[in-house]
């Protein structure tokens, strides 16, 4: 059976093992084998289980959890292909705009400093050209993506962003992506007919997993990877909670 539309609001624990879920109206659905969670593992052990099911040890490190950088995607609806000036680009599925090492650096000392960096980095994907039916033949329907600090100091740029991210906001930072574009393909704004501007909060409202807009649900720095993924000694699915698994990118594999 499968139930869409009904938020979990609790993971029940009984005797030490994960017997059912409750949702947010209080219906409550057992498990008869195992619960699943895929969900950030602090929204798992904080707000689903609770911290009284939890050995000390594990409440103590899950304080020390990193989150990754936050998320800005933007959607374009275009009226023809990207005019990159590199013909493999043109083909690609997907695309990562950058204008060389050195932009990327730069890119990465800026958000390690807190800062919106002035140049994003984007990963771009172009949906019609790796799939004809996604949009009308000779069009495009396409996305991109680029990270900011989960807590902004300053802005690298001139825009003055500092993580309102109104509607003013929202508009300098595609912006920003959009000029970035631009730089490797001369005329593509002029292709752009709609765009949609999803800033961290609002990828968390749509998705509550993404916490502050974190796609990777965590660091994937080395000192949270592997064994040490979400936190040092659990570096699997199994939870303490017997019959409870980590079913989220906190958890390899």
């Amino acid at each position: 059976e499968l139930r869409c539309g009904h938020p979990v609001a609790r993971v029940v624990v009984r005797g030490g093992r994960a017997v059912a879920v409750r949702t947010e109206d209080g219906t409550e659905v057992p498990a008869r084998r195992a619960v699943l969670a895929d969900v950030p593992a602090p929204l798992l052990y904080e707000r689903l289980v609770g911290e009284e099911h939890l050995p000390p040890r594990l409440r103590a490190e899950l304080r020390r959890f990193q989150w990754d950088f936050s998320t800005v995607k933007v959607d374009w609806a275009l009226d023809r292909p990207i005019p990159w000036t590199s013909e493999g680009a043109r083909r690609a599925g997907t695309v990562h705009v950058a204008e060389g090492m050195d932009a990327l650096t730069r890119f990465a000392g800026q958000i390690a400093m807190r800062q919106v960096p002035e140049v994003p980095f984007t990963v771009l994907g172009q949906m019609t050209t790796a799939d004809p039916s996604r949009s009308p033949a000779g069009t495009e329907s396409a996305w991109g993506y680029t990270h900011v600090p989960q807590h902004i100091r300053s802005d690298a740029g001139k825009d003055g962003i500092r993580g309102r991210w109104d509607e003013r906001e929202k508009e300098a930072i595609a912006d920003r992506v959009e000029a970035g574009i631009e730089r490797l393909a001369p005329g593509f704004r002029a292709t752009v007919r709609a765009r949609r501007v999803l800033a961290p909060p609002d990828l968390e409202r749509l998705n509550p997993a993404l916490v502050g807009g974190a796609v990777n649900q965590g660091t994937t720095n080395l000192h949270q990877q592997l064994v040490f993924r979400p936190v040092p000694g659990t570096g699997r699915p199994r939870t303490p909670i017997r019959g409870l698994y980590l079913a989220s990118a906190t958890a390899h594999p």
